[in-house]
């Protein structure tokens, strides 16, 4: 039996105990369609309206009512417990803006820090809840993330030889992670003053949506089943859709294989690594209407997002450039792609060189639970798209879908993602097809690309800048074993 292992998150400092001050959204209409670049041209306009002519209804005062925070259930063997809460969580501008979220403990609402998030689990096939930020269990760690190499590759300058079935992946809060022949047992408590459900889309027979039904205020409810195929699927609050996973209810559940754990499914793509990559849109004054008490409807009051954030990260914390060493580390561990390059072949990735060496990139699961279209652009080298919402595109005789999307595993230079969208991806980490031979021969340091979103919303974050914009990185190392 594989015995229970613990890797701890990183701390992330403290948000202050207090209460968010009142926002009133900017208002404009159907500024977001979400995502499309035409939607600029009426932000705006709407921005240039009176504010008062869309100020949201708000309770006269909260309907809430001061409450002790009770004590976590006691746990059950093989059962992960979660808690339905509520509270203030720090943006990258350090305000503070009201949340919910699926958190490992009861926690207060004005807590300092609230349990919204939990820490990373896998359901193991022995019956284990393992608290592991990486998987395999017991696989090598790769240090700041970046897979080290088994060796340079004589036949070709600058590029290196890849370790077939080796290192371990990181994953960030939010995660559950299920072995293949698992069962995962939940517990969900709902600590809120409303209904609340949790549902994983797409995780049921004939992929229909599995469901707590709701939780009533103060109820707890479970959900049993088998581990789905492999892939990657979204945990969420349907009530309200898409309110309350854009308030923050929402998580992934990535199964994989444990026989065959460095594939996307059984008999598909290999890869070195993978990365989970966790889009969210935050919109203050949706935040503020439910902290006041009132209900959010989408159609008299449109969402104006103005953080972005890729895996609960904005801007230069996204980026691995704020003043926090773990921030930083956890950034560079989870979300900036990197490794050393290599020869790839995308006619059949896993393709062995020589024993124990393998021809591929790194896989990147994109999920956005979120309410805007995201455009995921990469410079450097494009992506290879391999699967949408765990079905794998054909690599020939390709569909165009009803929504006119071509349906064919191919490369792009932008990575549509719709919400509650989830595509695997592979990121090819070879030699820039505009790197000339005198520069790449002669590089000492990291390559770094900028990773950001096409989508005018998520750059502009409703009228400012960055740093609440989405984007990251991806580096490819040199021939040095620099950080």
């Amino acid at each position: 039996m594989r015995e229970p292992t613990e890797n701890t998150e990183h701390a992330v400092p403290a948000a202050p105990a207090a209460e968010a001050p009142g926002r009133r959204p900017i208002p404009r209409a159907d500024a977001l369609r979400l995502g499309a670049v035409a939607g600029v041209a009426a932000v705006a306009a709407f921005a240039a309206a009176p504010a008062a002519a869309a100020a949201p209804l708000r309770a006269a005062s909260p309907v809430r009512a001061a409450t002790r925070v009770p004590a976590a259930a006691v746990p059950l063997p093989g059962v992960l417990d979660l808690y339905i809460n509520e509270g203030y969580a720090r943006m990258v501008d350090d305000s503070l803006v009201y949340q919910r979220g699926f958190g490992d403990a009861p926690t207060a609402r004005n807590a300092a820090s609230p349990s919204l998030r939990i820490r990373p689990r896998v359901f193991t096939r022995d019956g284990q809840v393992v608290t592991s930020r990486t998987y395999p269990l017991g696989a090598p760690v790769p240090a700041n993330g970046t897979p080290l190499p088994l060796g340079p590759d004589a036949a070709n300058v600058g590029q290196f030889m890849i370790r077939r079935n080796y290192w371990a992946s990181y994953f960030p809060a939010r995660t559950m992670i299920a072995e293949t022949g698992s069962t995962v047992r939940l517990r969900v408590f709902n600590r809120l003053n409303g209904p609340h459900e949790l549902a994983i889309a797409g995780a049921g027979s004939g992929g229909g949506d599995l469901t707590t039904g709701e939780i009533p205020p103060g109820g707890e409810a479970t959900l049993e089943f088998d581990a789905p195929a492999a892939g990657t699927y979204v945990y969420y609050d349907p009530t309200n859709e898409p309110v309350q996973r854009a308030l923050g209810l929402f998580g992934c559940l990535v199964v994989m294989d444990p026989d065959d754990a460095w594939k996307v499914a059984p008999d598909q793509a290999g890869f070195e690594r993978q990365w989970l990559w966790v889009t969210h849109a935050v919109d203050p004054g949706w935040g503020d209407i439910e902290a006041a008490g009132g209900t959010v409807d989408p159609e008299v009051t449109p969402a104006v997002p103005r953080y972005f954030l890729l895996n609960d990260r904005s801007g230069y914390e996204a980026l691995a450039h704020s003043p926090s060493r773990a921030i930083n580390l956890a950034a560079h561990e989870e979300s900036l792609v990197s490794g050393y390059p290599r020869q790839i072949d995308i006619r059949q990735f896993g393709e062995d060189i020589d024993a124990g060496t393998i021809r591929a990139g790194q896989l990147v699961r994109l999920v956005n639970p979120g309410l805007v279209y995201h455009q995921i652009h990469f410079h450097g080298n494009h992506l290879w798209t391999v699967r949408r919402n765990n079905r794998e595109w054909p690599r020939e005789f390709g569909v165009v879908d009803d929504d006119g999307h071509v349906v064919l595993q191919q490369w792009e230079d932008v990575v549509e993602l719709e919400p509650m969208d989830r595509k695997d991806c592979i990121i090819p980490m070879k030699r820039p097809p505009d790197a000339t031979d005198q520069v790449w021969a002669n590089r000492t340091t990291a390559w770094k690309y900028p990773m950001h979103c096409h989508a005018e919303p998520s750059q502009t974050a409703a009228g400012g800048m960055y740093p609440g914009g989405l984007v990251a990185h991806w580096e490819l190392k040199s021939m040095a074993t620099e950080d």
